[in-house]
Protein backbone atom coordinates (compact mmCIF):
# COMPACT_ATOMS: atom_id res chain seq x y z
CA UNK A 1 0.00 0.00 0.00
CA UNK A 2 1.35 3.34 -0.98
CA UNK A 3 0.83 5.99 1.45
CA UNK A 4 -0.71 9.55 0.58
CA UNK A 5 1.39 12.76 0.43
CA UNK A 6 0.03 16.18 1.08
CA UNK A 7 2.37 19.04 -0.27
CA UNK A 8 1.49 21.62 2.40
CA UNK A 9 1.92 25.82 2.12
CA UNK A 10 2.76 26.50 6.16
CA UNK A 11 2.33 30.33 5.04
CA UNK A 12 4.18 33.19 5.99
CA UNK A 13 5.68 31.94 9.61
CA UNK A 14 2.44 33.28 12.30
CA UNK A 15 0.57 29.45 12.78
CA UNK A 16 -2.31 31.16 13.02
CA UNK A 17 -2.04 31.30 8.99
CA UNK A 18 -1.66 28.16 8.52
CA UNK A 19 -5.06 26.90 6.52
CA UNK A 20 -7.42 24.95 8.16
CA UNK A 21 -6.82 21.72 5.93
CA UNK A 22 -2.92 22.47 5.95
CA UNK A 23 -3.29 21.85 9.72
CA UNK A 24 -5.73 18.92 9.64
CA UNK A 25 -3.15 17.05 7.37
CA UNK A 26 -0.28 17.75 9.62
CA UNK A 27 -2.42 16.36 12.30
CA UNK A 28 -2.47 13.26 10.74
CA UNK A 29 0.58 13.04 9.26
CA UNK A 30 2.90 10.27 9.87
CA UNK A 31 5.93 11.93 8.95
CA UNK A 32 6.62 15.33 8.44
CA UNK A 33 9.40 16.72 5.66
CA UNK A 34 10.21 20.41 6.80
CA UNK A 35 12.18 23.35 5.28
CA UNK A 36 14.33 26.41 7.72
CA UNK A 37 11.18 29.00 7.83
CA UNK A 38 8.69 27.04 9.54
CA UNK A 39 7.89 28.28 12.86
CA UNK A 40 7.90 25.30 15.30
CA UNK A 41 4.94 25.87 16.85
CA UNK A 42 3.25 24.65 13.99
CA UNK A 43 4.98 21.04 14.32
CA UNK A 44 3.46 20.98 18.29
CA UNK A 45 0.31 20.09 16.29
CA UNK A 46 2.00 16.51 14.70
CA UNK A 47 1.02 13.24 16.50
CA UNK A 48 3.69 12.04 19.35
CA UNK A 49 4.94 9.22 17.00
CA UNK A 50 5.41 11.24 14.24
CA UNK A 51 8.68 11.67 12.32
CA UNK A 52 10.21 14.98 11.66
CA UNK A 53 12.54 15.22 9.23
CA UNK A 54 14.68 18.81 8.25
CA UNK A 55 15.70 19.64 5.19
CA UNK A 56 16.10 22.75 5.75
CA UNK A 57 18.06 25.02 3.26
CA UNK A 58 20.16 28.44 3.50
CA UNK A 59 21.29 31.12 1.31
CA UNK A 60 24.36 29.34 -0.38
CA UNK A 61 24.10 26.42 2.32
CA UNK A 62 22.03 22.96 0.90
CA UNK A 63 22.94 19.74 3.36
CA UNK A 64 19.64 17.71 1.82
CA UNK A 65 19.92 18.21 -2.02
CA UNK A 66 16.49 18.46 -3.85
CA UNK A 67 16.74 14.96 -5.45
CA UNK A 68 17.23 13.57 -2.02
CA UNK A 69 14.37 15.42 -0.50
CA UNK A 70 12.28 13.63 -3.19
CA UNK A 71 14.18 10.66 -2.42
CA UNK A 72 12.78 10.36 1.30
CA UNK A 73 9.68 11.03 0.27
CA UNK A 74 8.80 8.52 -2.25
CA UNK A 75 10.27 5.99 0.03
CA UNK A 76 8.74 7.25 2.84
CA UNK A 77 5.09 6.55 0.83
CA UNK A 78 6.17 3.32 -0.26
CA UNK A 79 5.79 1.98 3.48
CA UNK A 80 2.37 3.05 3.53
CA UNK A 81 2.90 6.07 4.98
CA UNK A 82 1.32 9.48 5.15
CA UNK A 83 3.47 12.55 4.63
CA UNK A 84 3.28 16.32 4.72
CA UNK A 85 5.81 17.93 2.85
CA UNK A 86 5.69 21.14 4.88
CA UNK A 87 6.54 24.76 2.76
CA UNK A 88 6.97 27.60 3.79
CA UNK A 89 5.09 30.48 1.67
CA UNK A 90 2.99 28.50 -0.68
CA UNK A 91 4.59 25.38 -2.38
CA UNK A 92 4.43 26.66 -6.06
CA UNK A 93 5.30 30.26 -5.49
CA UNK A 94 9.54 29.48 -5.93
CA UNK A 95 9.15 26.15 -3.74
CA UNK A 96 9.93 24.04 -6.09
CA UNK A 97 7.15 22.05 -5.44
CA UNK A 98 6.53 21.49 -8.96
CA UNK A 99 9.16 19.62 -9.06
CA UNK A 100 8.71 17.27 -6.11
CA UNK A 101 5.06 16.91 -7.66
CA UNK A 102 6.68 15.98 -11.13
CA UNK A 103 8.86 13.25 -9.04
CA UNK A 104 6.25 11.63 -7.04
CA UNK A 105 3.81 11.41 -10.25
CA UNK A 106 6.68 9.92 -12.09
CA UNK A 107 6.70 6.88 -9.56
CA UNK A 108 2.99 6.82 -9.34
CA UNK A 109 2.73 8.27 -5.96
CA UNK A 110 -0.22 10.19 -5.61
CA UNK A 111 -0.17 13.81 -4.08
CA UNK A 112 -2.55 16.86 -3.45
CA UNK A 113 -1.06 20.44 -2.84
CA UNK A 114 -2.49 22.57 0.13
CA UNK A 115 -1.71 25.99 -0.59
CA UNK A 116 -0.43 28.46 1.68
CA UNK A 117 -0.27 32.68 2.09
CA UNK A 118 2.58 33.49 0.37
CA UNK A 119 4.87 36.21 1.48
CA UNK A 120 4.53 38.08 -1.95
CA UNK A 121 1.15 39.15 -0.68
CA UNK A 122 0.58 38.40 2.54
CA UNK A 123 3.91 39.45 3.29
CA UNK A 124 3.46 43.02 1.82
CA UNK A 125 -0.26 43.73 4.18
CA UNK A 126 2.17 42.83 7.62
CA UNK A 127 3.88 45.98 6.23
CA UNK A 128 0.97 47.61 5.61
CA UNK A 129 1.94 47.31 1.74
CA UNK A 130 -1.11 46.20 -0.17
CA UNK A 131 0.02 44.32 -3.58
CA UNK A 132 -2.78 45.92 -5.58
CA UNK A 133 -4.80 49.11 -5.16
CA UNK A 134 -7.62 50.54 -7.14
CA UNK A 135 -5.88 54.22 -7.67
CA UNK A 136 -2.28 52.95 -7.41
CA UNK A 137 -1.85 49.12 -9.44
CA UNK A 138 -3.93 47.30 -11.48
CA UNK A 139 -1.32 44.42 -11.67
CA UNK A 140 1.31 42.50 -9.59
CA UNK A 141 4.81 40.85 -10.83
CA UNK A 142 6.46 38.72 -8.65
CA UNK A 143 9.82 37.36 -9.60
CA UNK A 144 12.79 35.05 -7.87
CA UNK A 145 15.51 37.35 -6.37
CA UNK A 146 17.87 34.17 -7.21
CA UNK A 147 19.38 35.91 -10.34
CA UNK A 148 22.65 33.64 -10.47
CA UNK A 149 20.64 30.64 -10.40
CA UNK A 150 17.11 31.50 -12.08
CA UNK A 151 16.59 29.02 -14.89
CA UNK A 152 15.15 31.88 -16.34
CA UNK A 153 16.45 35.42 -16.39
CA UNK A 154 14.75 38.34 -15.67
CA UNK A 155 13.64 40.29 -18.42
CA UNK A 156 14.36 43.65 -17.14
CA UNK A 157 13.13 45.84 -20.19
CA UNK A 158 9.58 44.00 -19.30
CA UNK A 159 9.78 44.33 -15.55
CA UNK A 160 10.75 48.03 -16.07
CA UNK A 161 8.39 49.00 -18.02
CA UNK A 162 5.13 47.11 -15.88
CA UNK A 163 2.80 49.90 -14.38
CA UNK A 164 1.93 47.30 -11.37
CA UNK A 165 3.42 46.47 -8.25
CA UNK A 166 6.79 44.40 -8.55
CA UNK A 167 7.72 41.95 -5.87
CA UNK A 168 11.43 39.80 -5.51
CA UNK A 169 11.45 36.98 -3.47
CA UNK A 170 14.34 35.75 -1.68
CA UNK A 171 16.55 38.77 -3.29
CA UNK A 172 18.12 40.39 -0.54
CA UNK A 173 21.69 39.11 -2.46
CA UNK A 174 20.59 40.48 -5.46
CA UNK A 175 19.33 44.04 -4.12
CA UNK A 176 21.50 45.90 -5.70
CA UNK A 177 21.96 44.09 -9.22
CA UNK A 178 18.06 44.26 -9.16
CA UNK A 179 17.81 48.57 -8.37
CA UNK A 180 20.50 48.66 -11.13
CA UNK A 181 18.80 46.41 -13.82
CA UNK A 182 15.11 48.68 -13.45
CA UNK A 183 16.84 52.12 -13.73
CA UNK A 184 19.47 51.29 -16.31
CA UNK A 185 15.91 49.99 -18.25
CA UNK A 186 13.84 53.00 -17.55
CA UNK A 187 12.21 52.87 -14.25
CA UNK A 188 11.83 55.80 -12.33
CA UNK A 189 14.97 56.28 -10.42
CA UNK A 190 12.31 58.09 -7.57
CA UNK A 191 9.81 54.96 -7.87
CA UNK A 192 8.72 53.79 -4.16
CA UNK A 193 10.81 50.98 -2.87
CA UNK A 194 10.30 48.71 0.48
CA UNK A 195 12.18 45.80 1.72
CA UNK A 196 10.39 44.13 4.39
CA UNK A 197 12.42 41.36 6.28
CA UNK A 198 10.93 37.68 8.50
CA UNK A 199 7.53 39.65 7.37
CA UNK A 200 4.95 38.24 10.36
CA UNK A 201 7.64 37.42 12.75
CA UNK A 202 9.24 38.98 15.59
CA UNK A 203 11.66 40.09 13.82
CA UNK A 204 10.21 41.86 11.15
CA UNK A 205 11.68 44.80 10.12
CA UNK A 206 10.48 47.23 7.15
CA UNK A 207 12.52 50.09 5.20
CA UNK A 208 10.75 52.36 2.55
CA UNK A 209 12.94 54.32 0.43
CA UNK A 210 13.07 54.78 -3.64
CA UNK A 211 14.25 52.75 -6.17
CA UNK A 212 17.47 54.65 -6.21
CA UNK A 213 17.79 54.55 -2.19
CA UNK A 214 16.47 51.55 -0.99
CA UNK A 215 19.85 49.28 -1.15
CA UNK A 216 21.68 52.03 1.03
CA UNK A 217 18.71 52.10 3.14
CA UNK A 218 18.91 48.04 3.70
CA UNK A 219 22.26 48.08 4.34
CA UNK A 220 22.50 50.72 6.88
CA UNK A 221 19.15 49.21 8.64
CA UNK A 222 21.02 45.44 8.17
CA UNK A 223 18.38 43.80 6.81
CA UNK A 224 19.07 39.88 6.14
CA UNK A 225 17.55 36.74 4.35
CA UNK A 226 14.31 36.20 4.81
CA UNK A 227 13.83 38.83 2.83
CA UNK A 228 11.46 40.41 0.52
CA UNK A 229 11.68 43.87 -1.94
CA UNK A 230 8.67 45.41 -2.87
CA UNK A 231 8.48 48.04 -5.95
CA UNK A 232 6.01 50.59 -6.96
CA UNK A 233 3.51 53.32 -5.81
CA UNK A 234 1.37 51.31 -3.79
CA UNK A 235 4.79 51.94 -0.79
CA UNK A 236 3.02 55.15 -0.11
CA UNK A 237 0.29 53.36 1.51
CA UNK A 238 2.42 52.18 4.06
CA UNK A 239 1.98 55.21 6.05
CA UNK A 240 -2.25 54.37 6.71
CA UNK A 241 -2.46 50.57 6.09
CA UNK A 242 0.49 49.65 8.32
CA UNK A 243 -0.80 48.06 11.36
CA UNK A 244 1.45 44.93 12.55
CA UNK A 245 3.98 46.64 13.48
CA UNK A 246 2.23 49.50 15.51
CA UNK A 247 0.83 46.73 17.76
CA UNK A 248 1.58 47.10 21.51
CA UNK A 249 2.96 43.95 22.18
CA UNK A 250 5.38 43.96 18.63
CA UNK A 251 8.89 42.48 18.47
CA UNK A 252 8.56 40.79 21.86
CA UNK A 253 8.79 37.29 22.18
CA UNK A 254 7.23 34.94 24.58
CA UNK A 255 7.48 31.19 25.25
CA UNK A 256 4.37 29.69 26.80
CA UNK A 257 3.13 25.99 27.67
CA UNK A 258 1.10 24.08 24.82
CA UNK A 259 -2.64 24.63 25.47
CA UNK A 260 -5.24 22.75 22.98
CA UNK A 261 -7.31 26.01 23.18
CA UNK A 262 -5.09 28.32 22.57
CA UNK A 263 -7.04 31.36 24.57
CA UNK A 264 -4.02 33.02 25.72
CA UNK A 265 -1.79 32.68 22.88
CA UNK A 266 -4.26 34.23 20.72
CA UNK A 267 -4.92 37.40 22.94
CA UNK A 268 -0.74 38.07 22.91
CA UNK A 269 -0.56 36.92 19.26
CA UNK A 270 -3.31 39.46 18.71
CA UNK A 271 -1.55 42.43 20.50
CA UNK A 272 1.47 41.79 18.22
CA UNK A 273 3.51 39.13 20.31
CA UNK A 274 5.29 36.30 18.60
CA UNK A 275 4.76 33.44 20.55
CA UNK A 276 6.85 29.81 21.06
CA UNK A 277 5.08 27.05 21.91
CA UNK A 278 6.31 24.73 24.28
CA UNK A 279 6.00 21.20 22.54
CA UNK A 280 2.97 19.67 24.45
CA UNK A 281 3.04 16.69 27.23
CA UNK A 282 2.43 13.14 26.91
CA UNK A 283 -0.06 10.74 29.46
CA UNK A 284 0.38 7.06 30.57
CA UNK A 285 -2.57 6.06 32.37
CA UNK A 286 -1.64 3.14 34.28
CA UNK A 287 -3.74 -0.08 34.73
CA UNK A 288 -3.20 -0.14 38.79
CA UNK A 289 -5.24 -2.77 40.75
CA UNK A 290 -8.03 -0.82 42.90
CA UNK A 291 -9.06 -2.13 46.21
CA UNK A 292 -12.80 -2.02 45.20
CA UNK A 293 -13.30 -4.23 48.15
CA UNK A 294 -11.46 -2.11 51.37
CA UNK A 295 -12.34 1.42 49.70
CA UNK A 296 -15.60 3.34 50.68
CA UNK A 297 -14.17 7.09 49.59
CA UNK A 298 -12.11 8.06 46.67
CA UNK A 299 -10.49 11.42 45.92
CA UNK A 300 -10.16 12.17 42.11
CA UNK A 301 -6.94 14.72 42.34
CA UNK A 302 -7.04 15.32 38.20
CA UNK A 303 -9.05 13.91 35.47
CA UNK A 304 -6.54 11.18 34.55
CA UNK A 305 -7.47 10.00 37.76
CA UNK A 306 -11.12 9.48 36.93
CA UNK A 307 -9.75 7.71 33.52
CA UNK A 308 -7.77 5.39 35.56
CA UNK A 309 -10.68 4.30 37.95
CA UNK A 310 -13.13 3.52 34.99
CA UNK A 311 -10.45 1.83 33.24
CA UNK A 312 -10.36 -0.54 36.44
CA UNK A 313 -13.70 -0.48 36.49
CA UNK A 314 -14.73 -2.00 33.15
CA UNK A 315 -11.89 -4.59 33.55
CA UNK A 316 -13.34 -5.92 36.98
CA UNK A 317 -16.52 -5.84 35.10
CA UNK A 318 -17.97 -3.09 38.25
CA UNK A 319 -20.16 -0.66 37.44
CA UNK A 320 -21.02 2.31 39.54
CA UNK A 321 -24.32 0.49 40.75
CA UNK A 322 -21.75 -1.98 42.71
CA UNK A 323 -20.20 1.33 44.22
CA UNK A 324 -23.36 2.41 46.40
CA UNK A 325 -22.50 4.46 49.48
CA UNK A 326 -19.56 5.44 48.18
CA UNK A 327 -18.21 8.53 48.21
CA UNK A 328 -16.72 10.16 45.13
CA UNK A 329 -14.61 13.44 45.99
CA UNK A 330 -13.14 15.21 43.32
CA UNK A 331 -10.57 18.29 43.39
CA UNK A 332 -10.41 21.30 41.11
CA UNK A 333 -13.26 22.27 39.01
CA UNK A 334 -12.14 20.41 35.54
CA UNK A 335 -12.01 17.50 37.96
CA UNK A 336 -15.75 17.75 39.30
CA UNK A 337 -16.59 18.50 35.44
CA UNK A 338 -14.98 15.38 34.41
CA UNK A 339 -16.61 13.08 36.52
CA UNK A 340 -20.07 14.52 36.18
CA UNK A 341 -19.45 13.66 32.57
CA UNK A 342 -19.41 10.28 33.39
CA UNK A 343 -23.17 10.62 35.27
CA UNK A 344 -21.92 11.05 38.57
CA UNK A 345 -22.48 13.72 40.61
CA UNK A 346 -19.30 14.63 42.86
CA UNK A 347 -20.31 14.47 46.83
CA UNK A 348 -17.33 17.43 47.24
CA UNK A 349 -15.36 19.17 44.84
CA UNK A 350 -12.61 21.12 46.63
CA UNK A 351 -10.57 23.84 45.06
CA UNK A 352 -7.14 22.28 45.42
CA UNK A 353 -5.46 19.22 47.43
CA UNK A 354 -4.43 21.19 50.62
CA UNK A 355 -7.74 22.13 51.37
CA UNK A 356 -9.08 19.08 50.65
CA UNK A 357 -6.97 17.32 53.05
CA UNK A 358 -7.72 20.34 55.52
CA UNK A 359 -11.75 19.61 55.47
CA UNK A 360 -12.22 16.15 54.32
CA UNK A 361 -12.56 13.26 57.07
CA UNK A 362 -9.92 10.69 55.47
CA UNK A 363 -9.64 7.24 57.01
CA UNK A 364 -8.02 3.64 56.11
CA UNK A 365 -11.01 2.96 53.72
CA UNK A 366 -10.26 6.48 51.36
CA UNK A 367 -8.43 6.28 48.29
CA UNK A 368 -6.67 8.81 46.60
CA UNK A 369 -5.57 8.75 42.38
CA UNK A 370 -3.31 11.21 41.25
CA UNK A 371 0.00 11.63 39.19
CA UNK A 372 3.87 10.60 41.23
CA UNK A 373 4.16 14.14 42.49
CA UNK A 374 0.89 14.26 44.03
CA UNK A 375 1.20 10.51 45.83
CA UNK A 376 4.60 11.73 46.90
CA UNK A 377 3.31 15.01 48.85
CA UNK A 378 0.19 12.63 50.40
CA UNK A 379 3.14 10.19 52.02
CA UNK A 380 5.36 12.83 53.14
CA UNK A 381 2.01 14.25 55.17
CA UNK A 382 1.35 10.85 56.12
CA UNK A 383 -1.93 10.71 54.96
CA UNK A 384 -3.84 7.68 55.57
CA UNK A 385 -5.93 5.42 53.09
CA UNK A 386 -4.38 3.94 49.60
CA UNK A 387 -3.13 6.01 47.48
CA UNK A 388 -2.43 5.02 43.51
CA UNK A 389 -0.63 6.83 41.00
CA UNK A 390 -3.07 6.68 38.26
CA UNK A 391 -0.74 8.60 35.52
CA UNK A 392 2.45 9.82 34.95
CA UNK A 393 2.77 12.94 32.42
CA UNK A 394 5.81 14.77 30.78
CA UNK A 395 7.35 16.44 27.61
CA UNK A 396 8.83 13.75 26.55
CA UNK A 397 10.29 15.51 23.30
CA UNK A 398 13.36 17.41 23.17
CA UNK A 399 12.23 21.41 24.22
CA UNK A 400 13.98 23.53 20.87
CA UNK A 401 16.06 25.96 21.84
CA UNK A 402 14.20 28.82 20.50
CA UNK A 403 12.94 29.25 24.20
CA UNK A 404 16.06 30.59 25.36
CA UNK A 405 16.01 33.09 23.10
CA UNK A 406 12.58 34.85 23.63
CA UNK A 407 12.30 37.92 25.44
CA UNK A 408 10.38 36.20 28.09
CA UNK A 409 8.04 33.25 29.72
CA UNK A 410 4.84 33.03 30.60
CA UNK A 411 2.92 29.99 32.89
CA UNK A 412 -0.48 30.07 34.16
CA UNK A 413 -0.24 27.49 36.77
CA UNK A 414 2.03 25.06 38.73
CA UNK A 415 1.09 22.01 36.71
CA UNK A 416 2.78 23.80 33.30
CA UNK A 417 5.61 24.87 35.36
CA UNK A 418 6.44 21.42 36.79
CA UNK A 419 6.26 19.76 33.13
CA UNK A 420 8.77 22.29 31.99
CA UNK A 421 10.95 22.15 34.44
CA UNK A 422 11.36 18.54 34.87
CA UNK A 423 11.86 18.36 31.01
CA UNK A 424 15.16 20.20 31.33
CA UNK A 425 18.80 19.26 31.66
CA UNK A 426 20.85 21.08 34.76
CA UNK A 427 22.38 23.22 31.96
CA UNK A 428 18.93 24.22 30.61
CA UNK A 429 18.08 25.11 34.52
CA UNK A 430 21.23 27.78 34.78
CA UNK A 431 19.79 29.10 31.79
CA UNK A 432 16.33 29.58 32.77
CA UNK A 433 17.38 31.32 35.92
CA UNK A 434 18.60 33.94 34.04
CA UNK A 435 15.40 34.16 31.76
CA UNK A 436 12.88 36.96 32.91
CA UNK A 437 9.35 34.66 33.69
CA UNK A 438 6.11 35.88 34.46
CA UNK A 439 3.68 33.59 36.64
CA UNK A 440 0.18 33.60 37.52
CA UNK A 441 -0.57 32.27 41.11
CA UNK A 442 1.49 32.14 44.04
CA UNK A 443 1.46 27.96 43.57
CA UNK A 444 3.46 28.43 40.08
CA UNK A 445 5.78 31.00 41.75
CA UNK A 446 6.51 28.40 44.77
CA UNK A 447 7.30 26.25 42.14
CA UNK A 448 10.30 28.08 40.04
CA UNK A 449 11.39 29.30 43.95
CA UNK A 450 11.85 25.31 44.74
CA UNK A 451 14.48 25.42 41.49
CA UNK A 452 15.96 28.52 42.72
CA UNK A 453 14.36 30.28 39.89
CA UNK A 454 13.50 33.52 40.48
CA UNK A 455 10.06 34.65 38.83
CA UNK A 456 7.73 37.90 38.24
CA UNK A 457 4.29 37.00 39.73
CA UNK A 458 1.14 39.40 37.87
CA UNK A 459 -0.61 41.83 40.21
CA UNK A 460 -3.98 39.39 40.38
CA UNK A 461 -4.90 35.74 38.76
CA UNK A 462 -6.07 37.27 35.60
CA UNK A 463 -5.89 37.43 32.10
CA UNK A 464 -5.19 41.53 31.84
CA UNK A 465 -2.90 41.80 34.82
CA UNK A 466 -0.78 38.91 32.73
CA UNK A 467 -0.70 41.33 29.65
CA UNK A 468 -0.29 44.71 31.65
CA UNK A 469 2.86 42.71 33.46
CA UNK A 470 4.32 42.16 29.99
CA UNK A 471 3.68 45.90 29.28
CA UNK A 472 5.51 46.66 31.69
CA UNK A 473 8.47 44.49 31.38
CA UNK A 474 8.27 45.53 27.72
CA UNK A 475 8.65 49.61 28.91
CA UNK A 476 11.82 48.15 30.98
Amino acid sequence: MIGQIALVGAGLGDPELLTVKGLRKIEQADVIVYDRLINPAILNACKADCEKIYVGKKPNYHPVPQDKIEEIMIEKARQGLNIVRLKSGDPYVFGRGGEEGTALKKEGITFEVIPGITSSIGGLAYAGIPITHRDLAASFHVYTGHLNNSEQAVDWSTAAKAEGTLVFLMGMSGLQEITKQLINHGKDKNTPAAVIQWASRQQQKTVVGTLETIFEQAQSAELKPPSLIVIGQVVERRKKLNFFEERPLFSMSIAIPFTKKKKMASRLTDLGAEIIELPPSTTQIFNEAIPFINSKQVVFTDQHSIEMFIRAMKQNKIDWRNLAGWQFITVGHHTGAALEKNGIQPDQNYLDLSICLQELKVTPETLFLGDALTVDCLNDQKISGDKLISHEEKITVEIPELWQKTDLMYFPNSKSARLFLTALTSQELAFARQKKIVVMGQKTKEVFESYQIPVIQTNEPSYQSVIEKLKEEMER
